[in-house]
């Protein structure tokens, strides 16, 4: 059974460069538009990994993973944060976070990052 990447954006040309990425490769995709939209999806299936954006109108990729980490049945999927912002933030290295990716998304560094935590 091919894993399978929970892409979450409110931007749809990243979740659309993703998504095509991702499927080249193998991996089945969900994509969500926010944070609520991607624990809406996690009650219908389990990924193997989640690339998180940050910023999001609704639920930002903070509450996302406060709200991820609380809950022992998605707390242990691993996640990759995507942002524009140059920093990493304590908060998602206490939680769960295996990687980061800079915007815009460089589709090899991508790929080689999910491959890295998730292979095919």
């Amino acid at each position: 059974m091919p894993k399978c990447v929970l892409v979450v954006d409110d931007d749809r040309l990243i979740i659309d460069v993703a998504q095509h990425a991702l499927k080249s490769k193998g991996y089945d995709v969900i994509t969500a538009y926010d944070g609520l939209e991607a624990l809406e999806a996690l009650k219908k299936t389990t990924p193997d990994l989640i690339l998180l954006d940050v910023q999001m109108p609704g639920m930002d990729g903070y509450t996302f993973i406060m709200k991820k980490s609380a809950d022992p049945a998605i707390a242990g999927i691993p996640v990759i944060v995507l942002t524009s912002m140059g920093k990493t933030e304590p908060l998602f290295k206490r939680h769960g976070v295996k990687a980061y990716l800079l915007k815009p998304i460089n589709t090899q560094q991508l790929l080689e990052k999910v491959l890295s935590i998730v292979p095919v």
